[in-house]
Order: C-alpha cells, then structure tokens, then sequence
C-alpha cells in the first residue's frame, strides 16, 4: 500500500501523521482537521482517494532496535502569564529537547521564549508547535531560526515529542532535525 501507519475506525481512513483524537467520549472522534480523510472502508471495498506524501513508518532512517531508552524530551506548554519555571525544569532534569506547545500564533509567553532561547544556546533542541490543533507553524528565519527553533510544520505538540526523540537517536545536527521535521 505504501501509505504508512493508517487509522480506521467508523469506516474513515485517515494516516496517522494528520489525525487526532478531538472528544473524550464520542464515536467520531477521529479527525484529520487540516488535511481530511484518505478514504472509506465500507463493507463492499476499501476506497483510496488520495495518499500521504510525508515520510512515515516503517520506510524510516529511525533504528530504535537496540535502543533501552529514548532521549528525554519534554513538553511545555503556553499559557497567559507563563513565566520560564516550565523551561528550567525540564533543562535542569536533563531534557534533551522540549517542545514548546505554543499559543495558536506558533509562539509561546514572552518568558517563555526568553527562557526557550537560552536552552537553546546550551545545546538543548527546542521545536515550535502549537497547542491549536491545526495549522502550521512556519520555518521563519526571524521568529524561529534565529531564535534557534525548529518548526513542527503541522505536527501536534504531542506528535513532534515523538519525532523529535526518534530525530535525537540518528543526529545532534540542528540542520539535519529541520531536515527531519520538514520531510516527515
């Protein structure tokens, strides 16, 4: 099939890359906001129409085989009036990367950020996401590069906790991560 890990559930097929979860208790809670369904299972035939175009599982360069453990990477959420006590504890507990789960701008508190830039300094990869559910935050060379931040695209906060530990087990490379995160 070559379109990677999928979700089916309520005859909707969806890759696993777009979709969320978006209730605690309804059936259709699956959805892939920005992107839509890839098709239908229906008790006639499984219909395609149309397919990722990201890299996904299991045609990755990630070899986690004869790994005990991933790299730590936290996630730290933006909120009004965040100040960077979120930040340093998870440097100080030895984070080698965070995902800063941004206001749905892309951005997390100014303290925040502050507190973000200076883990980033110290050798601690940071990727910008959003807490929005939907939508992309853009490789912006003001806002993110210089800032030495890596843009989740259009991955959930979640979701780019997990790519950015597989992403930590092949390189230390900033450039190689921004690789990574644009290509999957």
């Amino acid at each position: 099939m070559g379109k990677g890990v999928l979700v089916v559930l309520n005859d909707e097929i969806n890759a696993a890359r777009d979709v969320a979860k978006t209730s605690n208790y309804r059936v259709q809670t699956f959805v892939s906001r920005d992107f839509g369904i890839l098709g239908y299972a229906d008790p006639d035939a499984v219909t395609f129409y149309r397919a990722p175009l990201r890299r996904s599982a299991p045609d990755t360069e990630f070899d986690v085989s004869g790994l005990t453990e991933l790299p730590r990477v936290d996630i730290v959420p933006a909120y009004a009036g965040a100040d960077a006590a979120l930040v340093e504890a998870a440097v100080a507990a030895g984070a080698k990367g965070i995902v800063s789960a941004g206001f749905p701008s892309g951005s997390p508190s100014p303290a925040q950020k502050e507190a973000l830039k200076k883990a980033a300094k110290a050798g601690v990869f940071v990727v910008q996401s959003s807490r929005s559910g939907s939508g992309r935050v853009i490789d912006d060379k003001v806002a993110l590069r210089d800032a030495g931040f890596i843009a989740a695209d259009s991955l959930t906060p979640q979701k780019s906790r997990i790519l950015l530990m597989m992403a930590l087990t092949k390189t230390s490379d900033a450039g190689e991560l921004r690789r990574i995160f644009s290509e999957y």
